[in-house]
């Protein structure tokens, strides 16, 4: 199967299931769905890790604080561990990162997704391609079930939370010569395998600016839709409403004949 093929039956996979989301979302038992994105979770990411150790990626650690979507693979079945406070704050990060981890779904860091449609989908950047999946899907799923609002409360709590995971993960590089999220102080820093400045304080910083603007336009992104299927909803309400009462209309002038 080719990597075009395997994109192609992802989308409409993705799609499929957002239309089934706006449409139904009043009905989610957000207990169970919740329970049943978490298990997809954790296997879809079981999958894509025992990939990377075929590949050799795991030779020195987990994939975990790598980068940005395998620490948000991780966060989401931790979230049934946290407090309420912090578990709001990752709702609200996962909720906004969800545009992002679709353009990751469809273009994926690694080169071999980016340029290479033509070659066979591995199972390594299938089972990537899946983790995104259920990510943005996640993270709409969170705002059309009005567990995080998609307003800018919940904004600043996501780049709150996100900022302080990567501010950890630069501290654990300085101490121990690391590189999580790509940013080794000691030279080898890079957002998503690309050197692009000569300055690692100017890497991290760009690299915290796009991690705003990937959250400001998820934000966007989910309060748009959700204004769409309130509208929907209030539509569907209102005829709703009108057909009973003309319902009732009918039957009364049957009676009174």
């Amino acid at each position: 199967m080719h990597m075009s093929l395997m994109l192609g039956i992802v989308l409409v996979l993705f799609f499929t299931s957002l239309t089934l989301m706006c449409l139904y979302r009043r009905k989610m038992n957000v207990k169970i769905w919740n329970f049943v994105f978490v298990m997809v979770d954790i296997v879809f990411f079981f999958l894509w890790n025992l990939a990377g150790y075929q590949r050799g990626w795991l030779d020195k650690r987990f994939m975990t604080l790598d980068n940005i979507s395998p620490f948000t693979f991780t966060i989401i079945p931790l979230t049934y561990f946290m407090n309420k406070k912090t578990k709001d704050y990752a709702f609200s990060a996962i909720a906004f990162l969800s545009v992002g981890m679709f353009v990751a779904m469809i273009f994926s860091p690694e080169h071999a997704y980016l340029f290479s449609y033509t070659a066979d989908a591995s199972f390594l950047y299938t089972t990537e391609a899946l983790c995104h999946l259920l990510c943005s899907l996640f993270g709409v799923y969170l705002v059309l079930t009005d567990q995080v609002k998609a307003d800018g409360k919940n904004l600043v709590k996501s780049v709150v939370f996100m900022y302080l995971v990567i501010g950890f993960g630069v501290f654990l590089n300085y101490v121990f010569h690391k590189d999580f999220f790509g940013m080794d102080p000691y030279g080898n820093y890079r957002i998503y395998m690309l050197q692009l400045f000569g300055s690692f304080w100017a890497t991290l910083i760009a690299y915290l600016l796009g991690v705003l603007v990937v959250l400001i336009l998820g934000m966007q992104f989910t309060a748009l839709l959700r204004r769409m299927m309130t509208e929907y909803e209030r539509r569907e309400d209102e005829n709703e409403v009108l057909a009973t009462a003309l319902f009732e209309e009918e039957n009364t002038d049957e009676n009174d004949e």
